[in-house]
């Protein structure tokens, strides 16, 4: 099999030229057959979006005017591309070798088009912590990462500097710290981010301190019905207060001095955050009044910048609070309102705007789960929702949400964020043709082969766990066909265990279910293969806060558990705090 396409790539403006070593990158990597030579040319264009031009079946001008649209114009390129050639027979490990200097397949059809987004903001969120995906990764994954996320249309990256765990990098009590190597790895992702033209943002959770932060007499009061947990520290404490904004004002700083560019702020009251002590209540206007002062913190650094709230939660109290905010002293630099989608959400609430009046809207919108949240963050390999993500995304022109910030935890979703970006330009799309251009892009497939791994991705959103023999046994025949980057193997192998790991359920279950002895050697098999998926696929080691281990296993995981461990007690028990702390 040779080398799928020959590039002659022209960059006529700087802006450019980060999609072009893309498309250097990618097609190089991929194999197939037709002996094709694609002159492709970069070139600036005044446009909203991107603009494809197709002179001769391989000949095209991408426009744009930003780095992010001339390299989600790329993406859109490589599918119609990868489609034509599939469809020829000329792409994949399936394709026909070349027995002519002539391509096997014709290129494309002459014609050009616009391509504007509808929704104007298509952030992924990705925060590095708890142990996960984003954590412990290195530089070559992150950039393959958000390189995909770019080519699907994403416009923007997000993380959070999570202090929970953590000491203060800013006055560290030994050489190396945990913190102080994280908030290197964070400002490596964001410059990153920024090299591709991603508008980067930041999460704040405003009064989550540091560990070492963590004195009797600055501590707020956690309380879970309250949905107020993590490392509060009391914003109602005058030292603490200043403690909270001193964390904000080293953080900004630092980012401005390290050349990273910040856009917009999203702060969240609660989870983490909040404090339930009676100086406190009600805490929403606390909340408020504090993110003014962290917004005034950071503005030195960054006078452009912008705040949205996130909507975990709000009430209609605090809608009527906000508005006011939004109206009164954030008038100037309020964004939006983060519209929460989260578990059993399919459609935005079309009444929001009785409660939020004129401001703009946005959605937080929350893809680490399939259908439902029986497979949420890492439980059982990758995170197939395009139909969720297509219904929701279809909903925002009623309330006019203008933008979306999709909330990860892992690799697992990684799916989800490339379907969410294509959506976001084009809601009709497709959702078995955005599986057929994931298949062939990020996996190499074509063929027959690429439309049973479509099927297989599609059919998973239902978590059925009667199909899953049937998935697993397509995916280990087409296991030897595969061809990911070096750095994405996880790409294939966490749906192929996610089929494996629902099987094993499925049967485990089902004897259970009829009254059966549990069949330990079946559930060990199925534990080691969860092994297999945490540590060699994903990476993970140390797990944090909401990476529970014991309820990121399957429901008969106490079955078993008391068939071995009978008689033993254990003192630490994870999902709790302490009432005293």
């Amino acid at each position: 099999m040779e080398t799928w396409l020959r590039l002659d790539c022209r960059c006529l403006c700087r802006e450019a030229e980060q999609a072009a070593r893309i498309a250097a990158e990618r097609i190089g990597e991929m194999t197939g057959s037709g002996r094709a030579e694609l002159r492709l040319t970069f070139s600036e264009t005044e446009t909203e979006g991107y603009v494809i031009e197709v002179a001769a079946p391989f000949e095209v001008r991408i426009g744009a005017n930003r780095s992010r649209n001339f390299i989600a114009g790329l993406g859109e390129l490589l599918r119609l591309l990868l489609a034509s050639a599939d469809e020829a027979g000329a792409f994949g490990s399936g394709a026909r070798s070349a027995s002519s200097p002539e391509p096997a397949w014709p290129g494309l059809p002459a014609g050009r088009k616009e391509y504007i987004p509808a929704v104007k903001e298509r952030i992924h969120y990705l925060p590095g912590h708890f142990g996960n995906s984003f954590e412990v990764c290195w530089e070559g994954e992150m950039r393959r990462y958000l390189e995909d996320l770019a080519l699907s249309g994403a416009s923007g990256y997000g993380d959070w500097f999570d202090p929970n765990d953590m000491p203060d990098p800013y006055h560290p009590h030994v050489f190396h710290s945990s913190s102080m190597f994280l908030w290197r790895r964070k400002k490596g992702w964001l410059k990153i981010s920024q090299e591709l033209g991603l508008d980067n943002v930041l999460v704040v959770t405003p009064n989550i301190g540091f560990v070492d932060q963590m004195r009797p007499e600055w501590v707020g009061v956690r309380d879970h019905k309250l949905r107020v947990q993590g490392q509060v520290l009391c914003p109602s404490n005058p030292e603490a207060r200043q403690v909270i904004l001193n964390n904000h004002r080293q953080l900004f700083e630092d980012l401005a001095q390290s050349g990273i560019r910040i856009g917009k702020i999203v702060c969240a009251p609660y989870d983490d955050g909040g404090c339930a002590c009676p100086k406190c209540q009600p805490y929403y206007p606390v909340f408020l009044k504090l993110v003014h002062d962290v917004y005034e913190a950071a503005r030195p650094s960054f006078p452009e910048l912008k705040a949205d709230i996130c909507g975990w939660w709000t009430s209609e109290e605090e809608s009527a609070h906000l508005r006011e905010f939004a109206l009164g002293p954030a008038r100037d630099w309020f964004g939006a309102y983060q519209l929460s989608a989260a578990y059993d959400v399919r459609a935005l609430d079309a009444g929001v705007r009785s409660r939020i009046g004129d401001m703009k809207l946005g959605c937080f919108l929350h893809i680490g789960f399939s259908r439902d949240r029986r497979d949420v963050y890492t439980q059982t390999g990758v995170h197939s929702a395009a139909r969720r993500l297509q219904s929701v995304i279809g909903s925002f022109s009623l309330p006019n949400c203008e933008s979306f910030m999709t909330y990860n935890e892992s690799f697992g979703d990684h799916y989800n964020a490339f379907v969410a970006g294509l959506l976001g330009y084009d809601p009709q799309r497709d959702a078995r043709e955005i599986a057929l251009f994931y298949g062939r892009l990020v996996l190499g497939l074509g063929g027959d082969r690429l439309r049973t791994f479509a099927d297989v991705l599609l059919e998973m959103e239902d978590l059925d766990g009667a199909q899953a023999e049937a998935w697993t046994a397509a995916l280990r025949e087409m296991a030897p066909y595969v061809r990911t980057g070096e750095s994405q193997e996880w790409a294939f192998e966490h749906v192929r265990l996610k089929a494996e790991l629902m099987r094993l359920d499925h049967r485990i279950t089902g004897r259970l279910a009829a009254g059966e002895e549990p069949e330990l050697p079946v559930m060990r098999e199925r534990l080691k293969l969860t092994e297999r998926l945490w540590r060699r696929v994903y990476g993970l080691g140390v797990l944090r806060h909401i990476l529970i281990p014991e309820r990121m296993l399957p429901s008969w995981y106490s079955v078993y558990r008391d068939c071995i461990e009978k008689g033993e007690e254990e003192r630490i028990e994870s999902g709790h705090m302490a009432e005293d702390a």
